[in-house]
């Protein structure tokens, strides 16, 4: 009799353990799981032209910026003409895609009053400040634009100074080169992109100091090599049709265009510093000497 009562115990505490499963069970199964969803980014409006940009914050890379547009790495770098490696700058603006420009809303007329016409005054124009770029095949290598080499398309540009980014283009291999005008005075970086199997033949990094009514051109010089490392044919299509922009505005030589050399400045600092520590120490060998006397 002890052994039926306690066997019907504990199959009553089995069948009690097993309800107490299945209730957590159904309350798992039909509680909702957290999501960790990333908070979708504002809806990005294009400009008058129907191009859609995102502008580049701090800490930002190639990959981020595609991932938070919805695109592949490879379709943004096909929007915006660039390598794997270009180098982008916070306030950058990267094209991510395009839609209809948005609808104006036109006024309507006011009625003017009947001026007497003005009293002519003659303006003396500003004088032009502008910073024009080129990229070209470099077929001999020597760093120099001749007239024989041709323009290399789908380079990418991006002009700088010391508080924002001023302009970008990309090059197109016909109406270069291209000229940023209505430029102020000060300081200014230009840097260019680079392709894949693609050797420069001067710096891609600039830093140029304009002064009013400078017009600096810069040209930059490279080849394609194949993954054997050798030179490839390049193509022998010539410009026609630039515009008149570039065509009229003959570029004077710049004011004061060098690229960056920060190694030579470490290499004299260093070499200073080890001149100085042995001229120290011959004086002090010198003044112990003559206490020794």
């Amino acid at each position: 009799m002890r052994q039926c009562k306690r066997h019907r115990l504990q199959q009553r505490r089995t069948l009690r353990a097993a309800r107490c499963v299945l209730l957590l069970l159904l309350v798992l199964w039909e509680r909702p799981f957290p999501t960790w969803a990333q908070e979708p980014l504002p809806t990005a409006t294009p400009d008058e032209a129907g191009v859609i940009y995102i502008e580049v914050q701090p800490n930002d890379s190639l990959w981020n910026i595609a991932a938070q547009a919805g695109l592949t790495l490879n379709q943004l770098l096909e929007l915006n003409g660039l390598s794997e490696n270009a180098f982008i700058q916070p306030g950058q603006r990267l094209i991510v895609g395009y839609g209809p420009p948005p609808a104006t809303a036109t006024a309507e007329p006011l009625p003017t009053a009947t001026l007497p016409p003005p009293t002519p005054h003659p303006t003396q124009p500003s004088p032009r400040t502008a910073i024009c770029l080129l990229a070209y095949h470099d077929q001999n290598r020597d760093g120099i634009h001749d007239a024989t080499e041709t323009l290399r398309p789908a380079v990418a540009f991006t002009i700088f100074n010391e508080t924002a980014v001023v302009a970008n283009y990309i090059t197109d291999g016909l109406s270069e080169p291209y000229c940023v005008e209505g430029l102020s005075k000060g300081q200014y970086h230009i840097t260019r992109s680079i392709g894949p199997n693609e050797v420069l033949t001067n710096d891609g990094n600039w830093a140029i100091r304009l002064r009013q009514g400078d017009v600096a051109l810069l040209e930059f010089g490279s080849y394609l090599v194949s993954p054997g490392g050798e030179a490839l044919p390049t193509a022998t299509t010539q410009a026609v049709n630039a515009p008149t922009q570039a065509a009229t505005a003959q570029p004077t030589p710049p004011a004061s265009s060098t690229p960056t050399t920060p190694r030579n400045a470490t290499v004299f600092l260093l070499i200073g510093l080890v001149v100085m520590t042995i001229f120290v120490a011959v004086i002090f060998l010198l003044i112990h000497r003559q206490l020794k006397k």
